[in-house]
């Protein structure tokens, strides 16, 4: 077996079951990112001492007959923002170019004790905030599909970690799409829990040592080649750490072993925002006619009365608001006048910038009723099937011009987060799969959101859809050993 293309679960079972050694799995990583990682640029750290040093460890105590855990010795990925002692955390930022982590984030502290060897971090773009993995510090993640293109982002290099085999699963970090596009343009699986479900202490940002204010809608979970291994780690990553008044020790409970016949299935096919490309119509209607072909009762709905651009609004003021809330009057005033901008995101920026507490509970308070509303929606599906992006991955570009879908050009920041914005909204759960191909080859995701703490039966539809899909696509360029 080539470790490099197993998943996670199955390595798990090969190095427990004595047919893998932790540090062979470890040693056949290492040496791909050594020959491929270069063009790609998707790890910026690489812990090839501390890998090895961890794998012989995972060895030894496997000859011991020690405790093991669900990842004993396989080889994973963590997320640059995220803290991992003695290695740089920056989240790009140039401010941190030199910031060493003196301990492990939570989810990195749990995966390690879970048996994680890890590999290294991968790259973002500054503070988390693109769909385009471009780093001050780092430098460009490119696409494994095409290296024009578009990693994703902002867990773009993990994303592509894992496509191009360099990885078995990342650790990443989602408040607008960033677990979710990179799974899209890389022909991968991911998972955006629910709100709260996983703790975020050592992710930055928050900055080191500044006051919390990211308390809403960020969420942290796994890129995956498989809805097993999506599984695996949320089971190891959920739950309170101590840190976080407002995460609730709500359990996971078992997943349901789930068929496609009889499964109920919203199908959102485009939203007013922002209508989707032809191929991505075209994947929506071939995953429609799977499910309905294996017996699913599938239906073109939405939430009767969904707003959809108060709804954008309302993430967009409440992610501004976050970033500008410390920002001292002066600074906050340059944006004023951009209230009359046609660029949606510039007029979120100058309401947030001006925000009082009287409009910040107001939308809460529309926040909490656009919550109601899909939750009772879900009351009569299992799943609610939609797209990630309006298109597959698009050719690397300046944030400052439209982004185009057919032709079409739509505000950047607008469009990249018109299909993702709405799960961190309402702090629902949602898992990508990778669902079809454009015209041109490349991988075309389509996201299944649930209820609110559903995990568990949302993994269940999950992988009932799994089972219809082509396993995990290699991109072409890097499908031999």
């Amino acid at each position: 077996m080539n470790p490099c293309f197993e998943t996670a679960t199955r390595l798990a079972r090969a190095i427990r079951n004595g047919r893998l050694s932790s540090a062979e799995a470890t040693k056949a990583h290492l040496d791909r990112i050594a020959r491929l990682n270069g063009s790609l640029n998707a790890l910026v750290v690489v812990d090839e001492a501390g890998a090895m040093k961890a794998a012989r460890a995972a060895d030894r105590a496997r000859s011991r007959k020690k405790a093991q855990g669900p990842l004993h010795g396989v080889p994973i990925t963590i997320k640059e923002a995220f803290d991992v002692a003695g290695l740089r955390t920056t989240s790009s930022h140039p401010p941190l170019r030199d910031n060493v982590a003196k301990q492990d984030a939570t989810l990195v502290a749990r995966l390690r004790a879970a048996g994680a060897v890890i590999l290294g971090k991968t790259n973002v773009p500054e503070l988390c905030a693109d769909f385009q993995t471009e780093s001050p510090i780092f430098g460009t993640t490119k696409n494994a599909w095409d290296e024009r293109r578009t990693a994703g982002g902002s867990t773009g290099g993990g994303g592509v970690a894992v496509a191009a085999r360099l990885s078995p699963l990342e650790l990443g970090s989602d408040i607008g799409g960033s677990v979710r596009n990179p799974a899209h343009y890389n022909g991968i699986f991911s998972l955006k829990p629910t709100e709260w479900r996983v703790p975020g202490h050592g992710h930055v940002p928050d900055l080191p040592g500044a006051t919390r204010s990211t308390r809403y809608m960020g969420t942290f979970g796994p890129l995956a080649r498989s809805v097993d291994d999506l599984e695996v780690a949320l089971r190891l990553i959920a739950g309170p750490d101590g840190y976080e008044a407002e995460a609730a020790p709500v359990p996971l409970g078992p997943t349901p072993k789930l068929v496609a016949k009889g499964l109920r299935i919203a199908v959102l096919a485009s939203n007013p925002l922002v209508p989707v490309s032809a191929d991505t119509a075209s994947v929506v209607e071939a995953t429609t006619k799977l499910l309905t072909k294996a017996g699913a009762r599938v239906k073109s709905a939405e939430p009767e009365g969904l707003d959809w651009r108060q709804g954008w609004d309302d993430w967009a003021d409440l992610f501004q608001y976050m970033i500008l809330n410390a920002q001292p009057l002066a600074e906050r005033e340059r944006h004023f006048d951009k209230l009359d901008s046609p660029d949606p995101t510039a007029r979120s920026v100058a309401r947030a910038a001006r925000l009082g507490m009287a409009q910040f509970f107001a939308l809460l308070d529309r926040r909490d009723r656009i919550a109601r509303r899909c939750e009772t929606f879900l009351d009569d599906y299992d799943a609610w099937l939609m797209p990630v992006m309006p298109d597959a991955a698009f050719i690397r570009q300046s944030r400052k011009l439209p982004l185009e879908v057919d032709g079409v050009g739509h505000p950047y920041f607008f469009a990249g987060t018109a299909y993702n914005f709405l799960a961190n909204l309402t702090g629902q759960p949602s898992i990508v799969l990778p669902c079809g191909f454009s015209k041109e080859g490349l991988p075309i995701g389509l996201q299944l959101t649930g209820k609110r703490w559903g995990e568990a039966k949302l993994l269940g539809v999950a992988k009932a859809l799994e089972k219809l899909l082509a396993p995990c696509p290699v991109p072409p360029a890097f499908a031999l050993d």
